[in-house]
């Protein structure tokens, strides 16, 4: 069984894409060391910019 998890991976937008995507990349290294695999990354169709990590972990029953 898989268990998932969505992270907001920019929370706190900054003025520079580069560092909202290097903040990003700390946040997906973070979780992958936790154990958990990165799936997809998704943003939103809310214009705000917002990047989602849809993480899963596979868990024993």
């Amino acid at each position: 069984m898989k268990e998932y998890k969505l992270v907001y991976l920019n929370k706190g937008l900054s003025l520079s894409r580069e560092k909202d995507l290097e903040k990003a990349e700390d946040i997906v290294n973070q979780y992958v060391g936790q154990g958990w695999t990165l799936q997809q990354v998704a943003a939103p169709a809310d214009g705000a910019g917002a990047l989602i990590g849809v993480f899963y972990k596979e868990s024993k029953l």
